[in-house]
């Protein structure tokens, strides 16, 4: 395998779409992970993610560090688990699952990996329009527009831009946040005091810390079925072990330190604000000399994002079974992320906070589903019928009394406020309890790409 993505794959619009990935195409290093998932999470929207946990939910600093700590651990081992997967075969994420939950079942995950996809999409542009309409002035429409083309335009060409685009993008917003980081504990110090009142409002303080975790849980399983759609190149048949094990180990890392630092960082500053859009975290006592260069950042890392987001997006949409040509279905969904960025610009806060809970409350049973599905030799005993797909769909709907935002509050919920909102426990265990107990001990399935 090449050490990187060579020069002369530079203006190659990618065609693969989802087909399996044949060891003579394959090419990449391993190690490449490591920055590719930093510059993903190097940016304002995974700020605002860790700003929540204070400037909504009232945690002192060292309960939302705590938070944080405990949803990007568990979230980054199962992310760096999941990317061994395109090692093993040559597959994006969300086509693995054809064998296990069925080819027509795998169709409805697919589809919600594809309206999160897009959606992410809307969540990081309008993070980046906000920012550059604080700078400029002007009008937020405009910015989510000019935003939008520049992403759809990378992810148009296909997986070697984007893993050139990532690699250099994360020297420049390391930088910059930290420098950010140094200004604001040098400003903040550590020391922020818990919100009583505002943790009241949630079931108190465990109410406050489960809602804080699940909402971080729901920003780091997001990446989780894209997972494979960044190794699947590097399939091979020397020494995979060794491979499996690098990718493992340069993605965890790379996706702990980059949720862990930005997202503390944004719990940091969302404590120190009156805390009701993304471009409140730019605040006055930010210097002069800062504010060129983390504009700079916060576009870039819009865009660092957002090109994850179309392009995996994009091979959901294959994989529902849209016939179009792989580029063409990045243009398509980078307009649907346009439109729903200028729908969704407005009361952005609460339409985040509910979307990364309901994001959780599908991701979290199909990651525990498959995971199982990998690990183990099961068939179903449902007959033609995809335990897999079962399980999951129930999980999801015996999951709802938990769930807790403002979009529903379940039973359980609205008469345990103390509990948060504890669906992604809830789920990941039933789920797999409900797998096991619809299947049998059988031979190992592949997973396929037709």
């Amino acid at each position: 395998m090449t050490a990187e993505a060579t020069s002369e794959l530079f203006g190659i619009i990618e065609e693969k779409g989802i087909a399996e990935v044949s060891l003579t195409e394959t090419h990449g290093n391993p190690k490449a992970v490591f920055g590719l998932w930093m510059a993903a999470n190097i940016e304002f929207a995974t700020l605002t993610t860790g700003a929540l946990a204070t400037g909504w939910l009232g945690l002192s600093f060292s309960a939302a560090l705590a938070a944080i700590l405990i949803a990007n651990v568990l979230g980054g081992l199962t992310l760096a688990f999941f990317s061994t997967f395109g090692v093993d075969y040559g597959l994006p994420q969300m086509i693995q699952g054809a064998n296990w939950f069925g080819k027509l079942g795998n169709k409805l995950p697919s589809l919600f990996n594809f309206l999160g996809g897009f959606s992410w999409f809307a969540v990081n542009t309008i993070v980046g329009a906000y920012a550059l309409q604080y700078f400029f002035g002007g009008s937020l429409i405009v910015s989510i527009i000019v935003l939008s083309a520049i992403q759809v335009a990378i992810a148009f060409v296909g997986h070697d831009l984007i893993q050139a685009t990532e690699k250099y993008l994360v020297y420049v917003l390391t930088l910059v946040f930290l420098a950010l980081s140094f200004v604001a504990v040098r400003h903040l110090g550590l020391s922020v005091p818990e919100n009583v009142k505002s943790e009241a409002a949630v079931g108190g303080f465990s109410g406050a810390f489960m809602l804080a975790t699940s909402i971080m849980v729901g920003y780091v399983v997001g990446w989780i079925p894209y997972s494979s759609d960044y190794t699947r190149y590097l399939r091979t048949n020397q020494n995979p072990a060794a491979v499996k094990k690098t990718v493992r180990t340069y993605a965890f890392w790379g996706s702990l330190i980059s949720t862990v630092w930005i997202e503390a960082l944004g719990a940091l500053i969302g404590a120190s604000v009156s805390f009701a859009k993304p471009s409140d975290l730019f605040t006055s006592w930010m210097p002069e000399w800062l504010k060129t260069p983390l504009l700079i950042a916060v576009v870039l890392g819009t865009i660092s994002a957002n090109i994850l987001n179309i392009y995996s997006a994009t091979l959901s949409a294959l994989a529902i079974g849209v016939k179009i040509k792989q580029h063409w279905a990045a243009l398509l969904t980078g307009t649907i992320g346009t439109i729903i960025s200028v729908l969704a610009a407005e009361n952005f806060i609460t339409n985040y906070e509910n979307f990364l809970f309901v994001l959780g409350y599908w991701t979290v049973p199909w990651i525990s589903i498959t995971l199982f599905c990998h690990l183990t030799s099961r068939t179903s005993r449902l007959g033609g019928v995809s335990a897999a797909f079962v399980a999951w769909v129930v999980t999801v709907v015996a999951s709802e009394p938990f769930w807790n935002q403002t979009l529903h509050t379940g039973s359980f919920a609205a008469a345990y406020p103390q509990f948060g909102d504890s669906t992604f426990i809830v789920s990941f265990v039933l789920g797999a309890v409900l797998y096991f107990l619809l299947t049998s001990p059988g031979p190992v399935v592949a997973a396929a790409g037709e």
